[in-house]
């Protein structure tokens, strides 16, 4: 029988400043980055999750920018 599927090469990367965001756990840290400081604001200011969560998006913006 004839091999129905293609063996497709995979392409050139790039983008080296990239390539980290493939390294195993390196996702997992981010969102518990996250959580751990939605948790900080929240303990510290003791305001409402919704407004915790808030602080924790501006900051991450502005941290990003």
């Amino acid at each position: 029988m004839a091999n129905l599927y293609v063996k497709a090469v995979p392409p050139a990367d790039l983008n080296r400043n990239t390539e980290w965001f493939m390294y195993p756990g390196v996702w997992t840290t981010y969102i518990l980055i996250l959580f751990f400081s939605w948790l900080l604001v929240l303990s510290i200011f003791g305001c409402s999750p919704g407004m915790a969560w808030t602080v924790v998006n501006l900051a991450h913006f502005l941290v990003l920018i």
